[in-house]
């Protein structure tokens, strides 16, 4: 009796392609950034939220880039610093202040560190992907699922058109020594020749 792989449910199906659609989009993040911020306004200036800014800071580095995450890291401290001032007013101007700068700090350099991560991840993606897997036995390539001759493989993957021809190397193995004139002076002996001298 062969286990069957488990399969992911219609909802966990839409699920994973509404964010694979949503999170490389700009707005997404600001619409995140917002909600938390909105949610810093409704609660009061009891219960803080500036800590989920880290969310959309992050995923705007990794999917969006360094700009949109920085961006970000400045407008979202911004407007926690005037959700403090102008609704709550729980610590003179020049505290709340400070505190926006340490949060922008804190979010810049987390922007920094995940779009550098996302980048040298896609570079790393890169590579392995422009990895070419040779069989060992049929000397074939695997290019999309198929394996195929090296001249297909160049052919279909760099518009390369092959010739054929043989190496020097291979040409001695096959044929013997190529080139050597039999009047040449430095041209090795025939082996009889050799056998017979030694006798």
């Amino acid at each position: 009796m062969s286990a069957s792989a488990p399969t992911s449910s219609p909802a966990a199906s839409r699920l994973k392609l509404f964010a694979t659609q949503a999170l490389p989009r700009t707005v997404t993040h600001v619409l995140v950034g917002i909600a938390i911020l909105l949610l810093d306004l409704v609660t009061g200036p009891y219960l803080l939220f500036p800590i989920l800014f880290v969310i959309p800071v992050g995923l705007a580095a990794w999917y969006c880039g360094p700009r949109q995450a920085y961006a970000l890291a400045v407008l979202l401290p911004l407007g926690r610093f005037f959700i403090a001032e102008f609704v709550d007013h729980p610590s003179p101007v020049g505290f709340m202040a400070a505190n926006c700068l340490i949060r922008i700090t804190v979010l810049a350099g987390i922007a920094f560190l995940v779009s550098r991560t996302a980048r040298q991840t896609r570079e790393l993606e890169d590579q392995v992907n422009a990895l070419v897997t040779v069989c060992a036995w049929s000397r074939t390539v695997e290019y999309e699922g198929e394996w195929i001759s090296f001249e297909k493989y160049l052919l279909k993957r760099f518009n390369v058109n092959t010739s054929h021809g043989i190496s020097p190397a291979e040409a001695e193995k096959m044929f013997g020594p190529l080139g050597k004139d039999d009047d040449d002076p430095e041209s090795p002996e025939p082996a009889d020749a050799v056998a017979t001298t030694r006798t």
